[in-house]
């Protein structure tokens, strides 16, 4: 194996692959980037056997082959290397790599030993997402999904597709979030749900792409799979099944109020400073006379009040919230206008962005401390 390329393109394929390396490898050479040169391409790769990904590097390829390298001390070392071009070669499990008047050996493990990964293979039927509205879709449900194994389901965003209707729903116990997207084909209905660290990782590496995000699910070996622009992602699909939330979606409510995003962020932020030091619990008074007032208190260090005008129907009503819940709502509120119903002060809370009527979030209350 021969190949040459930039220096920066070899930095960034390293990058991108490494989000799929192990950290605590079950297999040694799961450690390692795997490395083919083939067809005028250096294609990059790793797989942690959860998750895999794969990209293409620019590069002039004078001899075809293979060799996996540890990936940790390949990607520092490239990273470090001045803008330029860089020759490599492989003799006898030894990758040799050259740039300006650096030269660096790198001792490898066999490509026949890698793990087989994952394929877009032509069999599967692709849907094809649009990647700014995809990756919308996944930002604005992303922080619901749980961050411990407990329940390794609430740690996966449900994808459910049924005509031309894609739902990305996630939820921890505590708050879901819900946001559909329409998206055109009429495909075979599917519901799966997929890690949301790794769909966060598609929107991060795939949600600027020039082209549509090919998105396909392997029925055989368990996978959801994600391309675009030389970028393959796949990750194993959770099993199990996903919490019927939409018992916990209000219907009718005895409380509504309207209000600005950006000024109740502002206030929640004030009021949190407080909170911190409560387990971020803050508390927020309704007041049909147009006004939503919030407070906390810590013994130690004081108290905060701020109040936020609001457009309010129904009777007075105190309720109180993880100021941090709040927080990630209202930072992932892409409109101006935000909206709030509920049955009562231990009941779920209903936010809707106002005329954004294809996302909800819903937030439990916590126990109001008289």
């Amino acid at each position: 194996m021969k190949f040459t390329c930039l220096q920066e393109n070899l930095a960034k394929g390293l990058s991108i692959v490494g989000k799929a390396i192990s950290v605590r490898a079950p297999l040694p050479i799961l450690s390692n980037v795997l490395i083919n040169a083939e067809d005028g391409r250096l294609k990059l790769s790793a797989f942690n056997m959860e998750t895999g990904i794969s990209t293409y590097v620019g590069a002039s390829v004078e001899t075809e082959g293979s060799i996996t390298i540890p990936a940790r001390i390949l990607s520092e070392f490239v990273s470090l290397l001045s803008p330029g071009t860089v020759t490599g070669e492989l003799k006898d499990s030894v990758l040799h790599l050259s740039s300006g008047g650096t030269k660096s050996k790198f001792v490898g493990m066999a490509a026949s030993d890698y793990p087989e990964l994952p394929q877009m293979s032509k069999k599967l039927q692709v849907l094809e997402l649009a990647p700014q509205k995809f990756s919308s879709a996944i930002t604005a449900v992303g922080f619901s999904a749980a961050l411990d194994d407990s329940r390794p389901i609430l740690g996966g965003i449900l994808l459910n597709y049924d005509k031309g209707v894609l739902t990305a729903v996630s939820a921890d116990g505590f708050r879901l979030s819900e946001k559909t997207l329409k998206v055109g084909k009429k495909e075979a209905a599917f519901n799966v749900v997929v890690p949301a660290k790794t769909l966060i990782e598609v929107v991060r590496l795939l949600g600027g792409s020039d082209g549509p995000i090919k998105f396909a699910l392997d029925a055989n070996d368990n996978l959801a799979l994600f391309e675009a622009d030389g970028i393959l992602i796949s990750t194993r699909i959770i099993d199990g099944a996903f919490p019927d939330y939409k018992k916990l979606i209000p219907g009718e409510t005895s409380l509504s109020a309207e209000f600005s995003v950006s000024e109740l962020l502002e206030a929640v932020k004030l009021t949190n400073v407080f909170a911190k030091e409560m387990n971020s619990a803050i508390s927020l008074t309704f007041d049909p006379e147009g006004m939503i007032y919030l407070s906390s208190t810590a013994q130690e260090s004081g108290e905060n009040n701020s109040q936020v005008a609001a457009k309010i129907t129904g009777e007075k009503l105190e309720m109180a919230f993880n100021a941090k819940f709040l927080l990630d709502f209202l930072n992932n509120a892409n409109g101006e206008r935000v909206s709030f119903s509920t049955n009562g002060n231990m009941l779920p809370g209903l936010l809707k962005v106002v005329g954004d009527e294809d996302y909800l979030h819903i937030i439990m209350p916590l126990r109001v401390q008289n």
